[in-house]
């Protein structure tokens, strides 16, 4: 009985580390530069070349993990992927979970396809994958964005949903095979170049294999996700490097000179990840950019009396033209706590001193970042 307890820990401990956190496992590129990669699984398929039709029409490239028995029934295919500029990798031989194959089946299912990037079939990891992997020549690839192609949803809201997440340097994951494929790039591909996407291949976009913090990062992204869904959050711009996000709320914060609790205001949230792949001065140059787009938001909801967040950079804040003041004792401990705890998830420091509270009034903040008249 002990020695299965044991085994269902490993496999716990594996499932952990390698598919929920990617530790070790290429899951995105330096945030720093505008280039995404769209990867296929499960191909080819029918709808393969009308996949490569809509790639080519808008100047993307992807790569298509292959499973070796469709690969074998199927090499024209291979072939029309290699000539339209696309990289080709490895979704083991079968379409099966790692979980439920023997060490040895695993092997063979790693190893039997030539190419040196290799997806395991829904990220399921045994404890023998990257073993294998490893022994084999190849490198574990997963993903920091899924499309859920595989849902049931209209393809225009999945695509807005990857507008959303997508960052620089993001590895998303899509399926060679569901229609829905093809109805959501039709959506996705045109906004991405517009936004100042590139899609390249996974040679071109060089990620890197994910550290202990990073693959925290990514172990969370789902939370903060379901924050967004239930704080009502909205992305202010959705380009490479806007980081601002807002939630409109009633103000219930400390008191503030004319400002009602209950009033209408704006909360807003930094994009830790995007801020943190920032120098200080293009930092605070993208948050002003940001504050004039709140500006445009006031214009449009003339309610909105307060735009606030809670902070321990207050010297950046005050730059940046927000007042402060003093939290209740609670709300301070947490906000400090939350605050050290993303600056050393996302850049590795903690930084010093209370948090407080940010705030800029809305004529203050329309005085200050009111944006130009088009």
């Amino acid at each position: 009985m002990v020695w299965w307890l044991g085994i269902l820990l490993l496999y716990a401990l594996t499932d952990l580390l390698f598919r929920w956190m990617g530790w070790g496992a290429l899951a995105h590129a330096a945030r720093t530069t505008p280039k995404v990669a769209l990867t296929f699984d499960d191909g080819p398929s029918p709808v393969t070349l009308e996949l490569l039709e809509l790639l080519e029409r808008h100047g993307a490239r992807g790569t298509f993990f292959v499973t070796g028995t469709r690969a074998e029934r199927h090499p024209d295919l291979l072939q029309r992927i290699r000539e339209g500029g696309h990289q080709l990798a490895s979704h083991g031989y079968w379409h099966r979970p790692a979980l439920f194959m023997m060490p040895w089946t695993e092997w063979v299912h790693i190893r039997r396809l030539p190419y040196s990037l290799y997806r395991p079939p829904w990220g399921i990891h045994s404890p023998f994958t990257r073993l294998f992997a490893r022994l084999a020549g190849k490198r574990v690839v997963l993903w920091d964005v899924e499309s859920q192609d595989w849902l049931e949803q209209d393809p225009q809201r999945l695509a807005e949903r990857v507008l959303r997440y997508v960052k620089p340097g993001s590895i998303v994951l899509l399926h060679d095979g569901p229609e829905r494929t093809l109805a959501l790039l039709a959506h996705l591909l045109p906004r991405l170049r517009a936004l100042g996407y590139a899609a390249v291949t996974l040679e071109e976009l060089r990620p890197h294999a994910l550290g202990f913090r990073e693959g925290l990062q990514r172990g969370l992204q789902g939370s903060e996700e379901r924050f967004d869904r239930r704080r009502n959050t909205v992305r202010v711009g959705l380009g490479p490097f806007d980081v601002l996000r807002v939630e409109k709320r009633p103000y219930d914060g400390p008191p503030l000179p004319g400002i009602p609790q209950g009033a209408p205001a704006f909360e807003i949230h930094l994009e830790s990840a995007r801020i943190s792949a920032l120098g200080p001065f293009q930092a605070a140059r993208q948050v002003r950019r940001g504050l004039v787009e709140v500006a445009r938001l006031l214009l449009e909801d003339p309610e909105v009396r307060l735009v606030y967040g809670k902070s321990v950079l207050l010297p950046g804040a005050r730059r940046l033209g927000f007042e402060t003041a003093p939290l209740p004792l609670v709300e301070r401990l947490v906000a400090a706590w939350a605050g050290r705890w993303f600056a050393w998830l996302y850049r590795g420091r903690v930084p010093s001193g209370e948090a407080r509270l940010v705030y800029l009034t809305r004529e203050a903040l329309l005085e200050r970042y009111m944006p130009p008249v088009s």
